[in-house]
C-alpha cells in the first residue's frame, strides 16, 4: 500500500519510515505488528497459508497420526525428531530435566544441550503429542512451520513494502522455498522451524527503525526461540544481526537518533541471552575451545563438503516432482558425500527480487547487501565451482576463529538468511510491477504469475514413512530395567522408534553428537556383548558369574538381537558370548529376524574391573600387562545389600623412572605410592558399602619412545577377592 495514494484526510497517523514501511504511532507493539488489525490483514494471510500448507501436505493428511513424510534421510533424522517430541513430553510430564536424558546411553545418560532437541517444537505441539502421540505432534510441527513461516515472511515483507498482496506472495515463496522443502524432505525438524527467524527479523527491523524499547522485547524472545530450536540458526542470525544493525545505523540521520537506536537494539541480545541462559552456559562449557580447522586436501572435510557450490544457487529445485531427479543427479556430481545440498533460490524469486532492487533501490540496497553476504558465507571457506575446489579462500574462513563456530559445520545453511530476505525484496518488486499495470489488467498479471509460481514451486511427491518396529517390543511396555539392542546402531533411529513403544532406557542411542560412552567399553558382560566377541582378560578377570552379576547390578534386563543386521563375520563371536553369559532358559523370543533374552537376577559376590584411562591389555604369551597414562580408574562393585570386605592386589612398575602415584577413592585421598621401574606388589583392603566405588590412580606421564602414547605406570598382575 502506497500512502501517497491515500487521501490526506484518511491517512491518520500513517507514515513511511526509511525502509519504505508503513508505520502507525497510536497502537501497542502487538497492534503495530498487525498493521491495520488482524481482521484487516493477518487473518486472511493466515488462512491463505493454512490452505496452501494443507495442499502441500495433502498426501499425509489421511495418515497424520501414523506416518511422516520425507525421503531416505527422513527415515533416520525424521524419526529422531519424532523421538525428540516424545522425550520432551516424557520429561515435562514427569518433572525431569528435558536437556538431560537417562533413556539413552544408559546408565550415564546424555546431555541434550548441543543436540538437535529443538525443545521449542516440543513445547509448541505438546498438547497434540499428549493427546495423539509424537507422530501427530511431528506432523503438526511441520504444518505450523509452513503456516507460521509464511506469516512471518508476510509480516516482514509487509513492514518493508506496505503492499499486502505482494507481501503475501513474498511470504509464500519463503515458506515453500526449495530450502524449506528440502529440510522437510530430510525430516530435520530443527531446521524446518523457519518461523522464529522470520519473526525475529521483523521485530529487529522494528526495533531499529521505530527506536522503541517495547519492540526489543519480542525480538529478544524470538531470538531465544531460535536458540532453543537450532544452534546453527542462532549463530547465523547473530551474525546477521551485527551486519543488519551496522547497515541500518549508518543510514539513520543524526548522532542522537543512531545512539537511541543502538541502545534500544542492545536490549535484544540482552533479553535473548537471559532467556537462553539455561542452555547457553552448559553449551559453552561443552563446546570445544579450539577453532575448527579445514583441510583443503581432504575430500571428506566436514566443513568443506557442507559448503555451497557456486552452481547450487542457479539450479532448479532438486525436490521438484518434474525435474528434481535430473537436478539431483547433476548436483550429486559435486556433492557425492551428502544429501540435503539443495540450495536453489528460484528463478521467479530472483527476477522479482532484482526488479525490487532496481525500482526501490533506496529501500532495497541494504536487503540485497545482507542477502549477498549470506550467499557468500554459504559458500564456505573455499570456493567450489562444479567439481573443482579452488584455492580461493572466502570470508567464512574468518568465522572459523570465532568462539562457538565449532558447533556449526554446515556453512551452506547460511542460505536460510537469503531465502528469508527475498520475501521483502520480492514484495518490493511485485509492488512495483502491480503499480505499473493498469487496474483492469492486474487480475491477469496476478493469475499468470500465480500459475508460474505454482509450476516452479510444486511440492515433491512425498514418500510416507511408517514406523518399522518389531511386535515383540510392545510386550515390554511397563517392564523395569534397561534394554540392550544389538548390534549397536548409533546412526539408526530404529531403536528410538522401538523405545517409543516399550519405554525402557537404552544402552547407546542415536543423537546428533555422540558422547563419550566408556560404560560399554569397560563393564564386564556389557563389553563382550557390545563388541560381539568373547573377551578373556587375564588382569582382573571376569568369569560367567561376574559378568552376569554385572548385568544384573546395572539393571540390564533385556537383550534384543537383530540377526539380519549383525555382520556375518561377527555372528559366531556373538553366539559364543551369549553361550558363555546367559543360561539356556534366558531366551524369551526367537523368530527369523529377532531373538530376545531376559537377564536373570543373581546374587553375585563383589567384583572389580578396569575403568577409564587404561590402554588395552597386552601380552606376549604368558605375560600380561596394562599401561596407564596420567590417570586410570579401577571400579569396585559390591552388589550385595551389606558392606563387604575386599582385597585388591596390584603388581606395578613405573615407566623409565620412579613416579609418585596418588590414590583417591570416590574423590577422597588415600595417600601416595612411590612406584619404581622394578615390579612391586601393592595390597589394598577395603570395606565396600553397597554399590559402585571408584578408585582413581594419578601419576606423571611421559611420551613413550617411538610411540604415540603417554605412559606412567604399568600393571602386570591384578587380583580382587573378598
Amino acid at each position: 500500500m502506497d500512502v501517497r495514494r491515500i487521501p490526506k484526510e484518511k491517512r491518520g497517523l500513517a507514515t513511511r519510515n526509511q525502509s519504505g514501511a508503513v508505520t502507525t504511532g497510536r497502537f501497542s507493539a502487538l497492534r503495530r505488528m498487525l498493521g491495520q488489525g488482524a481482521l484487516g490483514g493477518y487473518l486472511p494471510a493466515l488462512g491463505g497459508y493454512l490452505l496452501l500448507s494443507l495442499l502441500v501436505l495433502a498426501p499425509l493428511l489421511p495418515h497424520f497420526g501414523s506416518m511422516i513424510p520425507g525421503g531416505p534421510v527422513a527415515a533416520v533424522d525424521g524419526w529422531q525428531n519424532v523421538w525428540n517430541l516424545w522425550w520432551v513430553h516424557q520429561a515435562l510430564t514427569s518433572g525431569a530435566n528435558p536437556f538431560h536424558t537417562d533413556y539413552l546411553y544408559y546408565p550415564d545418560g546424555v546431555d541434550l544441550h548441543l543436540q538437535t532437541l529443538n525443545i521449542s517444537n516440543g513445547l509448541l505441539v505438546f498438547p497434540i503429542t499428549a493427546l495423539f502421540g509424537p507422530i501427530a505432534g511431528y506432523n503438526t510441527a511441520l504444518l505450523l512451520a509452513f503456516v507460521l513461516a509464511g506469516l512471518g515472511g508476510y509480516a516482514l515483507a509487509l513492514q518493508v513494502s506496505g503492499h499486502r498482496l505482494a507481501a503475501f506472495i513474498g511470504g509464500a515463496l519463503f515458506a515453500f522455498s526449495p530450502f524449506h522443502m528440502t529440510k522437510v524432505w530430510d525430516g530435520q525438524l530443527e531446521l524446518i522451524a523457519l518461523q522464529w527467524p522470520a519473526f525475529y527479523a521483523l521485530f529487529l527491523l522494528r526495533t531499529v527503525e521505530l527506536r522503541r524499547r517495547r519492540e526489543a522485547l519480542p525480538a529478544g524472545v524470538f531470538l531465544a526461540l531460535i536458540g532453543y530450536t537450532s544452534w546453527y540458526y542462532l549463530l547465523f542470525f547473530a551474525i546477521y544481526s551485527l551486519l543488519f544493525v551496522a547497515l541500518w545505523l549508518m543510514t539513520l540521520p543524526g548522532r542522537r537518533t543512531r545512539w537511541t537506536a543502538l541502545t534500544h537494539t542492545a536490549l535484544v541480545p540482552l533479553v535473548g541471552g537471559l532467556l537462553l541462559l539455561p542452555i547457553l552456559l552448559p553449551a559453552l562449557r561443552d563446546v570445544q575451545g579450539t577453532a575448527p580447522r579445514i583441510n583443503p586436501d581432504s575430500s571428506l572435510d566436514l566443513i568443506l563438503i557442507h559448503s555451497a557450490n557456486l552452481f547450487d544457487f542457479w539450479l532448479p529445485s532438486a525436490v521438484h516432482p518434474l525435474w528434481g531427479g535430473t537436478v539431483e543427479q547433476l548436483g550429486q556430481t559435486w556433492h557425492p558425500f551428502i544429501a540435503g545440498w539443495n540450495l536453489a533460490l528460484g528463478y521467479s524469486i530472483l527476477a522479482l527480487a532484482i526488479l525490487g532492487g532496481i525500482t526501490a533501490w533506496r529501500v532495497a540496497w541494504r536487503w540485497w547487501a545482507l542477502t549477498l553476504t549470506a550467499l557468500l558465507l554459504a559458500l564456505g571457506p573455499l570456493l567450489h565451482v562444479g567439481t573443482t575446489r579452488t584455492a580461493l579462500y572466502l570470508p567464512y574462513t574468518l568465522l572459523l576463529h570465532l568462539p562457538g563456530v565449532g558447533i556449526a559445520r554446515r556453512p551452506s545453511h547460511f542460505v536460510v538468511i537469503a531465502t528469508l530476505l527475498f520475501a521483502p525484496l520480492v514484495a518490493l518488486g511485485l509492488r512495483r510491477l502491480v503499480a505499473r499495470i493498469a487496474p483492469a489488467r492486474r487480475p491477469l498479471l496476478i493469475g499468470g504469475l500465480a500459475v508460474l509460481l505454482v509450476i516452479e514451486y510444486l511440492p515433491p511427491r512425498w514418500p510416507l514413512l511408517d514406523m518399522t518396529v518389531h511386535p515383540y517390543y510392545a510386550t515390554l511396555r511397563g517392564e523395569a530395567g534397561a534394554l540392550m539392542d544389538l548390534p549397536p546402531r548409533d546412526e539408526s533411529s530404529l531403536p528410538l522408534q522401538a523405545q517409543m513403544l516399550h519405554g525402557m532406557p537404552l544402552l547407546g542411542g542415536f543423537v546428533s553428537r555422540a558422547p563419550s560412552y566408556p560404560f560399554v567399553k569397560v563393564t564386564p558382560g556389557v563389553r563382550q556383548l557390545w563388541q560381539m566377541r568373547p573377551d578373556n582378560a587375564v588382569l582382573l578377570p571376569a568369569d560367567m558369574t561376574t559378568r552376569l552379576a554385572a548385568l544384573d547390578f546395572y539393571d540390564i534386563r533385556q537383550i534384543v538381537i537383530h540377526w539380519q543386521a549383525v555382520d556375518p563375520a561377527k555372528r559366531a563371536g556373538l553366539e559364543a558370548v551369549l553361550a558363555q553369559l546367559l543360561p539356556e532358559d534366558a531366551r524369551t523370543h526367537a523368530d527369523a529376524t529377532l531373538s530376545a533374552y531376559q537377564v536373570p537376577q543373581v546374587e553375585g559376590p563383589p567384583f572389580a574391573y578396569f575403568g577409564t584411562g587404561w590402554y588395552s591389555e597386552e601380552s606376549t604369551g604368558e605375560r600380561y600387562w596394562r599401561w596407564m597414562p596420567a590417570t586410570g580408574e579401577i571400579i569396585m562393585v559390591n552388589p550385595t545389600g551389606e558392606p563387604a570386605g575386599v582385597v585388591l592386589l596390584l603388581q606395578m612398575q613405573s615407566y623409565q623412572e620412579q613416579r609418585t602415584v596418588a590414590l583417591e577413592l570416590n574423590g577422597q585421598s588415600l595417600g601416595t605410592w612411590q612406584v619404581t621401574p622394578t615390579p612391586a606388589t601393592r595390597r589394598l583392603q577395603f570395606v565396600l558399602p553397597p554399590g559402585e566405588q571408584r578408585l582413581q590412580l594419578r601419576a606423571p606421564a611421559t611420551r613413550e619412545q617411538d610411540g604415540p602414547r603417554d605412559l606412567s605406570i604399568v600393571v602386570t598382575a591384578a587380583e580382587f577377592y573378598p
